[in-house]
């Protein structure tokens, strides 16, 4: 209902605002009804955040980061010591794009070393766990019942990542966690230039106490997002939260930096 001083809010973008120029109407409240179709790209209105410019002495950090991993011509297959090692990818040289290096050192806080050592533990991760290897036929069980789902985009252009865990279909496992890496791969998956970091909402709207994920669970979660994700999430928005699923607001606090958190 609106005073006569209100202007009614129209649930339609105009033509300039959308990438094809056709428009888009998007319901505002459940009387409009269900989204029918995906969001394939961000308005043109949504735009990433700019990065602050490299200061000398971090484009000096860099250079050297970059001088090392390109060096790398063999990688750990597993973490345990003196692994057996095999030939480095192509693959895995495409994950180590520029904003990649950049990330790590951010989150080693420009520790050059530390930055070179994670990179490379990331790597075996990502051969240890097998995320390359996490299918959608494998993964779907999981997501039957839509209990995480990638809709839309925020006013800043970064896809949203939606946890529903009420929407819970299976016995705890491993695969659940293999589930959410396989969702934060599709996310990043579908950034746009520019773009590095995803939002994530997270709905504990009549979620029960045996739906939330155990201390385990939110412990590896945490392992796998600050030491392999970093610099990963732009923001988190948390719906009917309650005192039970502190475990896992715990590893989302964990996972956003400080820098994050300045400009949430």
């Amino acid at each position: 209902m609106t005073t006569p001083s209100e202007t009614p809010v129209s649930t339609t973008v105009s033509p300039e605002a959308v990438p094809n120029g056709s428009q888009l109407s998007l319901p505002v409240s459940a009387a409009d009804g269900l989204v029918q179709k995906p969001f394939a790209l961000p308005l043109d209105t949504s735009k990433p955040e700019t990065p602050a410019p490299l200061t000398a002495d971090q484009q000096a950090k860099y250079d050297t980061v970059l001088r090392a991993v390109s060096q790398w011509t063999t990688v750990p297959t597993t973490a345990a010591k003196n692994a057996a090692v095999e030939p480095i990818t192509d693959d895995e040289r495409l994950f180590l794009t520029r904003e990649c290096l950049l990330r790590y050192l951010r989150a080693t806080k420009w520790n050059v070393p530390e930055a070179i050592g994670r990179l490379q533990r990331t790597l075996t991760w990502r051969r240890e766990y097998g995320v390359a290897k996490l299918t959608e036929d494998y993964i779907s069980v999981e997501n039957e019942t839509g209990k995480q789902v990638i809709l839309g985009y925020d006013i800043h252009a970064r896809p949203c990542l939606y946890l529903l865990p009420s929407n819970q279909n299976t016995e705890k496992s491993d695969r659940q966690i293999e589930h959410l890496v396989y969702m934060l791969e599709r996310v990043i998956d579908i950034m746009g230039p520019d773009q590095e970091t995803l939002a994530l909402i997270v709905n504990y709207n009549e979620t029960k106490s045996g739906q939330n994920a155990s201390v385990g669970q939110a412990k590896q979660t945490l392992n796998f997002l600050q030491n392999h994700y970093p610099e990963r999430l732009g923001r988190a928005l948390v719906i009917n939260s309650m005192p039970l699923l502190f475990s896992f607001l715990l590893c989302l606090i964990f996972w956003v930096d400080i820098l994050t958190m300045r400009q949430s």
